[in-house]
């Protein structure tokens, strides 16, 4: 079965099952998993967000993306987007779906790929994903040069991010998870504009604990701080924000240095 340009295998080896306890979820599964969501968590905007917290190479994510983007085409063609009824405001919608998908994966493998039996990694396949879609609903074809192309690899390599999502390893050390960097993102139809904040996945745990908590905290959870704002198709020219590295050596044998 091909999926995205992928083929797809729920086992990559024994070792990776053995060290990493790696086995991915079958597209019929995921399928079947995304059908009991309801309807309107696949509004175009604003887009609900998913994150993925070990997202493999992608399994969920080019499921989610594909029925964000099914959804934008369809409001598309009955002139109901919020942008606009022009092929740039499909695009810009386009963006917002591909932002609001987040996820971590412990392995630098199955997030970049590029490797001998992980040649596409959960990056590419949405990039792929996104740009088939582009240029069959709406006749745009890329070039490395293509603004919104540029637009849509920020994203993803903010976005789909190398970590461990647990907050200690099998030693007991800790991950560092906590320092893991999270964009929001904040599409404004009207001028089809974005504002990016930078937070972390930390500071959104100490907002949930803060939020549930049955003692007051003295001292809240920090502020988002602002990153960028502009047109979303230059969201390219925002700053880069870059994501620790995993502490150690990774269970798979790749060692990946702090």
């Amino acid at each position: 079965m091909v999926v995205g340009h992928h083929e797809e295998r729920l086992v990559k080896s024994a070792e990776r099952v053995r060290d990493l306890g790696e086995v991915f979820t079958p597209n019929v599964t995921v399928q079947a998993m995304l059908d009991l969501l309801p309807d309107n968590i696949w509004e175009v905007h604003p887009s609900p967000t998913f994150l993925e917290p070990a997202c493999g190479d992608g399994n969920f994510l080019v499921a989610i993306l594909n029925r964000k983007l099914d959804r934008i085409a369809s409001d598309h063609s009955k002139a109901k987007l919020a942008a606009g009824d022009t092929t740039e405001a499909a695009q810009f919608h386009a963006l917002e779906a591909l932002a609001s998908i987040y996820a971590v994966d412990i392995s630098i493998d199955n997030v970049v790929g590029g490797m001998p039996g992980h040649e596409i990694g959960a990056r590419t396949r949405l990039l792929n994903q996104f740009t088939d879609w582009n240029f069959k609903t709406l006749d745009r074809q890329f070039t490395q040069r293509s603004l919104v192309l540029r637009a849509a690899e920020w994203i993803v390599a903010h976005n789909i991010i190398v970590g461990n999502m647990l907050p200690f390893d099998a030693d007991g050390r800790e991950t560092g998870r906590d320092q893991i960097p999270l964009i929001e993102y904040s599409f404004i139809p009207k001028d089809q504009t974005v504002v990016l904040k930078r937070t972390t996945l930390g500071d959104v745990f100490a907002v949930e604990q803060a939020n549930s908590a049955t003692v007051l905290s003295l001292f809240g959870p920090a502020e988002s701080t602002f990153l960028w704002r502009g047109k979303a198709v230059n969201l390219s020219g925002a700053d880069r924000v870059e994501a620790p590295k995993i502490h150690g050596q990774a269970r798979n044998g790749t060692v990946r240095r702090s």
